[in-house]
């Protein structure tokens, strides 16, 4: 079909009741704002490059995640998500704030403990939503476990309430099966949810320490830490968390065949 002057327009700028004038300026500037955006992501991630990332905190964590007793995790994992979440809100946080930082973040401030940190940090785009929403759920898990003494009824806590919202990673690392063939296992529900807080954690790490860089450059956060690979910090988590992940699939391979 030949082409009409309307083919360069985005369809959402197409659809637009507008004079052909107007909807050029659109795209002009659509274009410009996209150009100007990506050399930006691109300084950004070469600056982040240039410094070190310390990742130990998060490689003991996932190898006490790839072990420990299935009812112990949410309560690991919601106090290492609770310290990085502290770390973001003093990154975040302006200076000069009656009464100090530390008076937000303990005793009656309105940081003073995780689920508050939880709505806050959502509220004001201090770390992702989903990221935020999918930590709240481990929240939940860790409440129900932390308040009851009788553990035994939680054997299978990881199948109830909202926990089993959390995103399926163990899926979408299919994908690498070409590079790690044993990916491609089907998981049991527990080691899938070992795994599910492995990725969850080190995306709280990750963006504990690159989300508030990638806002003071004005940058989409999601677009500069994730799109098109990441930043070479990205790359780091991600194999802390593939080394345990491929481990868990291991060991939960040599059960089945005992």
């Amino acid at each position: 079909m030949p082409e009409t002057e309307d083919d360069w327009l985005d369809p959402d700028i197409q659809a637009l009741e507008l004079g052909q004038g107007e909807k050029a300026g659109l795209q002009i500037y659509r274009n410009y704002t996209r150009s100007f955006e990506s050399h930006a992501i691109l300084k950004f991630r070469e600056s982040v490059a240039r410094d070190q990332i310390d990742l130990s905190d998060l490689e003991k964590l996932v190898r006490l995640l790839g072990v420990e007793d299935l009812r112990f995790l949410p309560v690991v994992t919601c106090a290492y998500g609770d310290d990085l979440l502290k770390n973001a809100f003093k990154k975040t946080l302006p200076k000069g704030i009656p009464g100090g930082t530390a008076a937000m973040l303990s005793g009656y401030g309105p940081l003073s403990d995780l689920s508050k940190r939880i709505r806050l940090a959502y509220a004001f785009d201090v770390l992702s939503a989903d990221l935020m929403e999918s930590l709240d759920r481990v929240r939940s898990a860790r409440n129900r476990i932390s308040h009851d003494w009788d553990l035994t009824q939680f054997q299978d806590f990881h199948l109830d309430g909202r926990v089993p919202e959390l995103f399926p990673i163990e899926d979408e690392l299919k994908i690498r099966a070409v590079d790690f063939p044993e990916l491609a296992s089907m998981l049991d529900s527990a080691s899938a949810f070992r795994v599910r807080l492995i990725w969850l954690s080190g995306r709280l790490k990750y963006e504990s320490e690159a989300y508030h860089l990638a806002k003071n450059a004005r940058l989409s956060p999601a677009r500069a830490l994730y799109a098109d690979g990441g930043t070479a910090w990205l790359v780091k988590v991600a194999a802390v968390c593939m080394a345990e992940t491929r481990a868990i699939i291991r060991r939960s391979e040599t059960k089945v065949g005992a």
